[in-house]
């Protein structure tokens, strides 16, 4: 996969983000940037380990669909 410069980021993530303490809300928001951007998984344990996990199938699906629309051209 190669480096993205930019990804969609949907309101239900960030609702779905909203109850957590600030420093694991930031933990959410590198792992889904480092996912959604370089393809990088990041380690996350707890509920942030549990948003990302729900989170995570999105992220992979518009990767993919990305990554295939640029087969095209």
């Amino acid at each position: 996969m190669t480096e993205k410069e930019s990804f969609v980021f949907y309101k239900s993530f960030f609702e779905a983000l909203q109850d957590l303490k600030e420093k694991e809300r930031l933990k959410v928001y590198d792992a889904i940037c480092e996912l959604a951007l370089n393809g990088n998984e990041t380690e996350l344990t707890g509920l942030a380990k549990t948003i990302f996990t729900l989170i995570k199938p999105q992220i992979l699906a518009n990767t993919k669909r990305y990554e295939n629309g640029k087969k095209r051209w």
